[in-house]
C-alpha cells in the first residue's frame, strides 16, 4: 500500500465549497424574523448572488459556496432597499468563507422600520390634494454631515402622506402645490384677477418657509411620527424671461427651487409665450435656479443653470445671467484613457469628463457652489493628481477655489505611479476583530480628499486602495456610524492611539491595528 503524505491527504479530502448559516433577528426585541429575504453577493464578482427566505425561526443558509467574501443583506417585504449587514453609509461587513474561517451561525440584527405620515392642509383647513411630499434625512455620508433628498411621495384626495421602512434618525419634510383654483394668466397678454394669481412657496414642516428653519422629526427605530403642515397662498409673481427666439432656436426656461442640502425641486410654473415674449407665471417670491434650454429643430442644448432672488414681477433676459462656469485643462505625464475630475463642494458633486487634448468642462443641472471644493481623479488607475491651479495662480495638491457668478478656469496636472494599496487586520485582545472603521488619514488633516476608509469584514482584514505618497496615521474604532471623520476636531481625539505609516512603504505586508472605543459624542 503506497502512503500518501499527510498534507496531500488533507487538500485532497479539504471541501472545494462551505456553507453559510445565520439568523436574522428584530434589532430591538431580538426575535427571529421569517420571510426575510437574505442574499449573498460575491464582493469580487457582483454577478455571482443567490438569494433565500428565513424559515420560521428566522434562520438561513447557503450551500456549496466557494472560497471567498460575500457581502449579506436583508430585506423585509415592502422595503425599497435592503439592509448590509453591520452595514454603515456605503460600507459594511463581509462574510470571509473559506478553510478555518467562521461563516456559520452569523446572526443579523435587522432594524425595526419606522414610518412618518401626515396631512397637507390649504390656510382654510382643506386638504390640498396632490401636493408633492420631499423627504429629507440628516446622516453623515463620507465622514461629512449632510442633508439627502430620501423620498418623493404625493398627497391622495384626502391630503394625507405615508412614508414607511424608514430607520431611526432625523428628518425633514417639504411640500410643493399648487392652489387648485389658481389663475395665472400672462400679464404679457392681460390683467389677471389678483384672487386667483397666487401661488404657493415651498413649505417645510414646522409652517416656514425658510429651510433653515424647518422643523426637524426625529424617529426612533421602530417609531412612528404624525405631522400637519399648513400652506398659505401668496400673490404669484411672474417673470418675463425676454423676446423669443427665431423660430429656428427657440428658447424654452425653466424655474426649480434649491432646498435642504441643495437639492433642486422642480416647480409647476406655468411658461406661457404671448406676442414673441416668454413669460413664467405662478410662482411664489422666492430663490429660485433658472436654466434656459436653446431648442435647434429636434434638439435641445441645455445653457447654464444661475441662482435668482424674485421678490416681484421682473424680467430676466437670459443673456444676463450670471452663471457659475467651471472648465480648464489637464495635463498628463503619462497617458491615461477617458479619465473623470470630481469636485466635491460642500453636499454637492459635479464631474468633467476630459477629452483627449486635456480640456474638461463641468456640466450640471444645477448651479455650481461657490466656495472650497475637493478635487479627485476617477476612472484612471494607477494616476493621482499632482498640482491643481486656479487661473489666479493659486496652486494646491487637490482643493480649488470657486468664485460664484464667474467662470472659473482650473488647470490640472496628473502623474502616474506611486499608488499604493494598504492591507491588514483589526485585533482586539489579540484576536480578529471585525466591523471596525478604519481609517488612513493624512498627516495634514484638512486635506479631507487623501482619507481612505474601510470596514474589517468577518475575518478582521481590511483592504485601503489608490494611497497617494506620503505621511499618515491608521486608526481603528469599534464603531463608526455616523462619525465625521473628516472634520479634524472630531477625530484629534483618536490620534494618540493610531499607527504612523509613510508611503511608499518599504514593506507591503499586511499590518496588524488594535481596535480602539468610540469616544462619547
Amino acid at each position: 500500500m503506497r502512503l500518501i503524505p499527510l498534507l496531500l491527504f488533507l487538500a485532497l479530502r479539504a471541501p472545494d465549497t462551505f456553507t453559510v448559516t445565520g439568523t436574522v433577528v428584530d434589532h430591538l426585541q431580538n426575535r427571529p424574523l421569517n420571510t426575510i429575504l437574505v442574499t449573498l453577493t460575491s464582493t469580487q464578482d457582483r454577478k455571482l448572488t443567490v438569494s433565500t427566505i428565513t424559515a420560521a425561526d428566522g434562520r438561513f443558509g447557503f450551500n456549496n459556496v466557494p472560497a471567498g467574501k460575500y457581502s449579506l443583506s436583508a430585506q423585509r417585504r415592502g422595503s425599497s432597499r435592503p439592509q448590509l449587514y453591520h452595514g454603515d453609509d456605503q460600507y459594511s461587513t463581509a462574510i470571509a468563507v473559506g478553510p478555518g474561517l467562521a461563516a456559520q451561525n452569523i446572526m443579523f440584527p435587522l432594524e425595526a422600520p419606522g414610518s412618518i405620515s401626515g396631512t397637507v392642509l390649504d390656510q382654510s383647513g382643506e386638504p390640498v390634494r396632490g401636493a408633492q411630499i420631499w423627504l429629507f434625512r440628516k446622516v453623515v455620508s463620507g465622514g461629512r454631515p449632510q442633508i439627502q433628498m430620501l423620498a418623493q411621495h404625493q398627497a391622495d384626495t384626502s391630503g394625507a402622506f405615508h412614508a414607511g421602512h424608514l430607520g431611526p434618525g432625523t428628518y425633514f419634510i417639504a411640500v410643493s402645490a399648487r392652489p387648485w383654483y389658481a389663475r395665472n394668466v400672462p400679464q404679457i397678454a392681460s390683467q389677471s384677477n389678483p384672487e386667483l394669481d397666487v401661488a404657493y412657496p415651498i413649505t417645510y414642516y414646522g409652517d416656514t418657509t425658510d429651510s433653515a428653519s424647518a422643523s426637524p422629526i426625529n424617529l426612533a427605530e421602530g417609531g412612528s411620527a404624525s405631522v400637519q403642515i399648513n400652506l398659505r397662498a401668496v400673490p404669484a409673481v411672474h417673470v418675463d424671461v425676454g423676446p423669443d427666439a427665431p423660430e429656428s432656436h427657440r428658447r424654452s426656461s425653466n424655474l426649480a427651487a434649491e432646498t435642504l442640502g441643495g437639492y433642486v425641486i422642480p416647480l409647476p410654473a406655468n411658461g406661457i409665450g404671448v406676442n414673441g415674449r416668454q413669460e413664467l407665471a405662478g410662482l411664489a417670491p422666492g430663490h429660485y435656479i433658472l436654466q434656459t434650454v436653446a431648442i435647434d429643430g429636434s434638439r435641445g442644448r441645455a445653457g447654464p443653470a444661475a441662482r435668482v432672488d424674485i421678490t416681484g414681477n421682473t424680467t430676466l433676459p437670459p443673456g444676463d445671467l450670471r452663471a457659475t462656469s467651471l472648465s480648464g485643462q489637464v495635463t498628463f505625464e503619462a497617458a491615461a484613457e477617458q479619465p473623470v475630475l470630481q469636485f466635491s463642494c460642500g453636499n454637492k458633486t459635479f464631474v468633467g469628463r476630459v477629452l483627449k487634448d486635456g480640456s474638461f468642462r463641468v456640466t450640471a443641472q444645477q448651479p455650481l457652489d461657490g466656495g472650497h471644493c475637493e478635487v479627485a481623479l476617477t476612472n484612471a488607475p494607477g494616476f493621482y493628481i499632482k498640482s491643481v491651479a486656479t487661473s489666479g495662480g493659486r496652486s494646491t495638491t487637490d482643493t480649488v477655489d470657486i468664485v460664484e457668478g464667474s467662470d472659473n478656469r482650473v488647470m490640472v496636472v496628473v502623474a502616474k505611479g506611486a499608488i499604493s494599496e494598504l492591507s491588514g487586520v483589526t485585533v482586539q485582545d489579540d484576536k480578529p476583530f471585525s466591523s471596525a472603521m478604519v481609517l488612513l488619514l493624512p498627516e495634514e488633516l484638512t486635506r479631507a480628499s487623501l482619507i481612505r476608509r474601510d470596514q474589517s469584514d468577518s475575518d478582521g482584514t481590511f483592504t485601503l486602495p489608490n494611497v497617494l505618497p506620503g505621511r499618515y496615521t491608521l486608526l481603528a474604532i469599534d464603531n463608526g456610524k455616523e462619525l465625521a471623520y473628516r472634520d479634524p476636531a472630531v477625530i484629534q481625539p483618536y490620534l494618540s492611539q493610531s499607527a504612523a505609516l509613510e508611503f511608499p512603504r518599504r514593506d507591503n505586508s499586511p499590518v496588524k491595528i488594535n481596535v480602539i472605543a468610540r469616544r462619547a459624542d
